[in-house]
């Protein structure tokens, strides 16, 4: 059996939330390359979108001027994601969970909704922190693997 290489689409952009739709729009484009099913394109755009919102929002606050890099890559049995940061890293990266009274606007968290997104659409997520550079990477399979 031969496998098809994988292909890999990188992108920098500026620490600016504004600049985060370009991102977005690629992510479909490349989704559009896979055997992915349409419907699941606006899953990975949003977990990108998370991964670079929180990039600007946290380790950078906000402040324009620094880079945020995203690798997409198309492999032969998924879709994988990097996005990086040279910005503070996450303190104690660990899985989210929600618990709030839907019937009580205070009690909906404020923070960790993304992670929490990302957790629950992609297959496997992982964070580094290494040498400054701190890279989320999350993956969806284009077939699940049987139980």
């Amino acid at each position: 059996m031969i496998t098809q290489p994988r292909k890999t689409l990188y992108l920098s952009i500026e620490s600016r939330l504004c600049d985060v739709a370009l991102v977005g729009h690629a992510v479909r484009g490349v989704c559009a390359c896979s055997p992915l099913k349409e419907e699941a394109y606006g899953e990975m755009e949003v977990c990108v979108v998370e991964a670079l919102n929180n990039a600007i929002t946290h380790a950078y606050r906000r402040q324009e001027g620094y880079r945020v890099d995203t690798a997409i890559t198309l492999h032969h049995d998924r879709i994988s994601f990097e996005v990086s940061d040279e910005g503070k890293a996450i303190e104690e990266f660990a899985p989210r969970s929600l618990e709030f009274d839907p019937e009580v606007i205070g009690s909906i968290p404020e923070n960790g909704m993304g992670l929490f997104i990302i957790e629950t659409l992609m297959d496997e997520v992982s964070y580094s922190s290494k040498n400054g550079r701190n890279t989320l990477s999350f993956c969806r399979y284009f077939t699940q693997p049987q139980a």
